[in-house]
Protein backbone atom coordinates (compact mmCIF):
# COMPACT_ATOMS: atom_id res chain seq x y z
CA UNK A 1 0.00 0.00 0.00
CA UNK A 2 1.50 3.53 -0.29
CA UNK A 3 0.47 6.27 1.79
CA UNK A 4 -0.09 9.95 1.01
CA UNK A 5 0.49 12.05 4.54
CA UNK A 6 -0.03 15.79 4.39
CA UNK A 7 0.31 16.95 8.01
CA UNK A 8 -0.04 21.05 8.96
CA UNK A 9 0.94 22.40 12.50
CA UNK A 10 0.00 26.02 12.92
CA UNK A 11 0.77 28.51 15.48
CA UNK A 12 -0.80 32.16 15.78
CA UNK A 13 0.45 34.35 18.06
CA UNK A 14 -0.97 37.14 20.51
CA UNK A 15 2.25 38.93 19.98
CA UNK A 16 5.00 39.00 17.83
CA UNK A 17 7.60 36.18 18.69
CA UNK A 18 11.32 37.30 18.57
CA UNK A 19 12.65 34.02 18.99
CA UNK A 20 12.07 30.76 18.54
CA UNK A 21 13.29 27.15 18.82
CA UNK A 22 11.66 23.97 17.21
CA UNK A 23 12.75 20.54 18.15
CA UNK A 24 11.23 18.19 15.41
CA UNK A 25 10.83 13.97 14.89
CA UNK A 26 8.56 13.85 12.16
CA UNK A 27 10.56 11.92 9.41
CA UNK A 28 9.84 8.23 9.95
CA UNK A 29 12.50 5.22 9.38
CA UNK A 30 13.35 2.80 7.15
CA UNK A 31 11.88 -0.55 8.30
CA UNK A 32 10.90 -3.89 7.48
CA UNK A 33 6.93 -2.64 7.12
CA UNK A 34 7.49 0.72 5.57
CA UNK A 35 9.63 2.30 2.97
CA UNK A 36 10.05 6.34 2.55
CA UNK A 37 9.46 7.40 -0.85
CA UNK A 38 8.83 10.59 -0.79
CA UNK A 39 9.32 12.93 2.45
CA UNK A 40 9.42 16.86 3.02
CA UNK A 41 9.39 19.17 5.74
CA UNK A 42 8.57 23.06 5.14
CA UNK A 43 9.34 25.75 7.75
CA UNK A 44 11.37 28.89 8.35
CA UNK A 45 14.47 27.81 8.88
CA UNK A 46 14.78 24.52 8.17
CA UNK A 47 17.23 24.72 5.45
CA UNK A 48 19.81 25.06 8.15
CA UNK A 49 18.41 22.93 11.31
CA UNK A 50 20.73 20.62 12.69
CA UNK A 51 20.27 17.52 12.38
CA UNK A 52 21.14 14.16 14.52
CA UNK A 53 19.79 10.69 15.70
CA UNK A 54 18.49 10.56 19.47
CA UNK A 55 19.16 8.56 22.36
CA UNK A 56 15.63 6.53 20.88
CA UNK A 57 17.16 6.13 17.91
CA UNK A 58 14.72 8.80 15.94
CA UNK A 59 16.39 11.40 13.69
CA UNK A 60 16.05 14.54 15.23
CA UNK A 61 15.70 18.67 13.48
CA UNK A 62 16.79 21.46 15.65
CA UNK A 63 15.40 24.37 13.85
CA UNK A 64 15.92 28.13 14.67
CA UNK A 65 13.89 31.30 14.15
CA UNK A 66 15.65 34.56 14.86
CA UNK A 67 13.63 37.03 13.03
CA UNK A 68 10.44 38.28 14.28
CA UNK A 69 7.06 36.58 13.39
CA UNK A 70 3.46 36.51 14.45
CA UNK A 71 2.42 32.51 12.99
CA UNK A 72 4.61 29.46 12.41
CA UNK A 73 3.66 26.76 9.84
CA UNK A 74 5.37 23.58 10.02
CA UNK A 75 3.99 21.76 7.06
CA UNK A 76 5.05 18.02 6.25
CA UNK A 77 3.90 16.21 2.97
CA UNK A 78 4.95 12.17 2.13
CA UNK A 79 4.31 8.96 0.62
CA UNK A 80 5.29 6.21 2.07
CA UNK A 81 4.91 2.39 0.92
CA UNK A 82 3.84 -0.20 3.88
CA UNK A 83 2.77 -3.51 3.85
CA UNK A 84 1.92 -6.35 6.82
CA UNK A 85 4.72 -7.95 9.11
CA UNK A 86 2.46 -8.79 11.40
CA UNK A 87 3.36 -5.89 13.70
CA UNK A 88 7.63 -6.80 13.26
CA UNK A 89 9.90 -4.38 13.19
CA UNK A 90 12.80 -6.41 14.36
CA UNK A 91 15.82 -4.10 14.71
CA UNK A 92 16.48 -0.50 13.88
CA UNK A 93 19.95 1.06 13.16
CA UNK A 94 20.45 3.98 15.89
CA UNK A 95 17.88 1.77 18.25
CA UNK A 96 19.63 1.33 21.77
CA UNK A 97 19.54 -1.41 24.14
CA UNK A 98 15.97 -2.71 24.69
CA UNK A 99 16.69 -2.93 28.24
CA UNK A 100 16.56 1.38 28.76
CA UNK A 101 12.94 0.73 28.08
CA UNK A 102 11.99 -1.04 31.05
CA UNK A 103 12.55 2.60 32.80
CA UNK A 104 8.92 4.19 34.46
CA UNK A 105 8.24 7.71 33.69
CA UNK A 106 5.72 10.07 35.47
CA UNK A 107 3.18 9.56 32.77
CA UNK A 108 4.02 5.23 33.21
CA UNK A 109 4.34 4.75 36.82
CA UNK A 110 2.57 1.68 37.87
CA UNK A 111 -0.01 2.27 41.02
CA UNK A 112 -2.07 -0.72 43.13
CA UNK A 113 -4.07 -1.16 39.90
CA UNK A 114 -1.91 -1.05 37.44
CA UNK A 115 0.63 -3.62 39.92
CA UNK A 116 -2.63 -5.64 40.44
CA UNK A 117 -2.99 -6.17 35.91
CA UNK A 118 0.58 -7.18 35.84
CA UNK A 119 0.13 -9.48 38.91
CA UNK A 120 -2.83 -11.19 37.00
CA UNK A 121 -1.15 -12.04 34.13
CA UNK A 122 2.41 -12.82 34.70
CA UNK A 123 3.45 -16.20 34.46
CA UNK A 124 -0.17 -17.25 32.93
CA UNK A 125 0.38 -17.56 29.04
CA UNK A 126 2.51 -19.85 26.86
CA UNK A 127 4.53 -17.01 25.38
CA UNK A 128 5.38 -12.83 25.13
CA UNK A 129 3.28 -12.06 22.18
CA UNK A 130 -0.25 -14.05 23.91
CA UNK A 131 0.81 -12.37 27.29
CA UNK A 132 0.44 -8.76 25.01
CA UNK A 133 -2.51 -9.87 23.20
CA UNK A 134 -4.11 -10.56 26.87
CA UNK A 135 -2.77 -7.03 28.59
CA UNK A 136 -4.68 -5.02 24.91
CA UNK A 137 -7.92 -6.85 26.05
CA UNK A 138 -7.51 -6.15 29.63
CA UNK A 139 -6.74 -2.65 28.82
CA UNK A 140 -9.87 -2.33 26.69
CA UNK A 141 -11.75 -3.88 29.12
CA UNK A 142 -11.25 -1.60 31.57
CA UNK A 143 -10.99 1.54 29.92
CA UNK A 144 -13.43 3.02 26.76
CA UNK A 145 -12.30 5.45 24.09
CA UNK A 146 -13.37 8.71 24.89
CA UNK A 147 -11.18 12.06 23.50
CA UNK A 148 -13.19 14.48 25.79
CA UNK A 149 -11.76 13.09 29.14
CA UNK A 150 -7.98 13.28 29.23
CA UNK A 151 -4.92 15.26 28.25
CA UNK A 152 -1.59 14.90 27.53
CA UNK A 153 -0.82 15.60 31.01
CA UNK A 154 -2.64 12.49 32.35
CA UNK A 155 -0.91 9.46 33.62
CA UNK A 156 -1.22 6.10 32.76
CA UNK A 157 -2.37 5.35 36.52
CA UNK A 158 -5.12 8.27 36.29
CA UNK A 159 -6.23 7.19 33.16
CA UNK A 160 -7.21 3.77 34.16
CA UNK A 161 -8.64 5.10 37.15
CA UNK A 162 -11.10 7.20 35.18
CA UNK A 163 -12.05 4.69 32.53
CA UNK A 164 -11.88 6.93 29.91
CA UNK A 165 -8.84 7.58 27.95
CA UNK A 166 -7.22 7.95 23.93
CA UNK A 167 -4.54 6.06 22.06
CA UNK A 168 -1.83 7.84 24.40
CA UNK A 169 -3.37 6.60 27.21
CA UNK A 170 -3.92 3.20 26.07
CA UNK A 171 -0.03 3.22 25.43
CA UNK A 172 0.83 4.38 28.31
CA UNK A 173 -1.18 1.65 29.96
CA UNK A 174 0.68 -1.04 28.14
CA UNK A 175 3.73 0.28 29.30
CA UNK A 176 3.60 0.25 32.63
CA UNK A 177 2.48 -3.20 32.91
CA UNK A 178 5.00 -4.25 30.71
CA UNK A 179 7.08 -2.20 33.05
CA UNK A 180 5.98 -3.63 36.17
CA UNK A 181 6.78 -7.29 34.34
CA UNK A 182 10.68 -5.78 33.53
CA UNK A 183 9.52 -6.26 29.77
CA UNK A 184 10.92 -3.66 27.41
CA UNK A 185 8.68 -1.58 26.07
CA UNK A 186 8.76 1.63 24.03
CA UNK A 187 5.97 4.37 23.00
CA UNK A 188 5.53 4.67 19.15
CA UNK A 189 4.06 8.47 16.98
CA UNK A 190 2.77 7.59 14.07
CA UNK A 191 -0.13 7.98 11.15
CA UNK A 192 -3.30 5.57 10.65
CA UNK A 193 -5.21 5.00 7.60
CA UNK A 194 -8.64 4.88 9.42
CA UNK A 195 -10.76 1.79 8.64
CA UNK A 196 -14.46 1.23 9.82
CA UNK A 197 -14.33 0.04 13.64
CA UNK A 198 -10.50 1.85 14.27
CA UNK A 199 -10.74 4.32 17.22
CA UNK A 200 -8.35 7.20 17.65
CA UNK A 201 -7.19 10.03 14.88
CA UNK A 202 -5.34 10.52 12.15
CA UNK A 203 -3.08 12.96 13.79
CA UNK A 204 -0.46 11.40 15.97
CA UNK A 205 -2.09 8.54 16.28
CA UNK A 206 0.16 6.10 19.25
CA UNK A 207 0.39 2.59 19.47
CA UNK A 208 3.48 1.00 21.51
CA UNK A 209 6.33 -2.01 20.55
CA UNK A 210 7.24 -4.38 22.99
CA UNK A 211 10.80 -6.21 22.35
CA UNK A 212 10.45 -9.88 22.11
CA UNK A 213 12.48 -13.11 22.02
CA UNK A 214 13.73 -13.85 18.65
CA UNK A 215 11.70 -11.33 17.04
CA UNK A 216 12.83 -8.15 17.99
CA UNK A 217 10.52 -5.11 18.36
CA UNK A 218 7.15 -5.74 17.71
CA UNK A 219 3.87 -3.38 17.78
CA UNK A 220 0.88 -3.51 19.36
CA UNK A 221 -1.90 -0.90 19.42
CA UNK A 222 -3.91 -1.27 22.49
CA UNK A 223 -6.42 1.17 21.70
CA UNK A 224 -7.64 -0.95 18.81
CA UNK A 225 -6.46 -4.30 20.31
CA UNK A 226 -4.31 -5.27 17.06
CA UNK A 227 -0.91 -5.40 15.72
CA UNK A 228 -0.09 -2.48 13.42
CA UNK A 229 -0.60 -3.34 9.55
CA UNK A 230 0.07 -1.67 6.52
CA UNK A 231 -2.41 1.05 7.41
CA UNK A 232 0.33 2.38 10.05
CA UNK A 233 2.89 4.32 9.18
CA UNK A 234 5.43 4.43 12.11
CA UNK A 235 6.89 7.90 13.13
CA UNK A 236 9.33 7.78 16.43
CA UNK A 237 9.71 5.93 19.41
CA UNK A 238 10.70 6.74 23.35
CA UNK A 239 9.79 6.19 26.84
CA UNK A 240 6.31 7.75 26.21
CA UNK A 241 4.48 10.61 24.66
CA UNK A 242 6.40 13.45 25.85
CA UNK A 243 9.66 11.60 24.46
CA UNK A 244 8.18 10.96 21.38
CA UNK A 245 6.33 13.66 20.35
CA UNK A 246 6.76 15.01 16.77
CA UNK A 247 7.32 18.31 17.83
CA UNK A 248 8.35 19.96 20.75
CA UNK A 249 9.50 24.05 21.50
CA UNK A 250 10.16 27.06 22.98
CA UNK A 251 9.44 30.42 22.47
CA UNK A 252 10.41 34.37 23.54
CA UNK A 253 7.58 36.52 23.91
CA UNK A 254 4.56 36.86 25.58
CA UNK A 255 0.62 36.29 25.06
CA UNK A 256 -1.17 33.37 24.01
CA UNK A 257 -0.30 30.85 21.19
CA UNK A 258 -3.31 29.78 19.17
CA UNK A 259 -2.44 26.20 17.79
CA UNK A 260 -4.34 24.31 15.02
CA UNK A 261 -3.26 20.82 13.32
CA UNK A 262 -4.96 19.26 10.26
CA UNK A 263 -4.21 15.76 8.62
CA UNK A 264 -4.59 13.92 6.06
CA UNK A 265 -3.86 9.95 5.61
CA UNK A 266 -4.80 8.54 2.27
CA UNK A 267 -4.28 5.00 1.03
CA UNK A 268 -3.27 5.90 -2.66
CA UNK A 269 -2.84 2.35 -3.80
CA UNK A 270 -3.34 -1.87 -3.18
CA UNK A 271 -0.50 -3.33 -3.47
Amino acid sequence: MEIAIEHSTVHIYEHPVRYGVQELRLTPPNTPSQQVLDWRIEMPGIEGAAKWFDAWGNLVHLVNQTREHSDLEIRVTGLVGTSDADGIIGELPNSPTPRIFVRETPLTRADRSLSAIAASLEGKHRDQIALYHALMEAIRERVEFDAGQTDMTTSAADALKSGHGVCQDFAHIFLSVCRRLDLPARYVTGYLVVREGDVGAEAQHAWVEADVAGLGWVGFDPANGICPDDHYVRLACGLDAADAAPIRGIRRGSGTDTLSVSVSVLKQTQQ
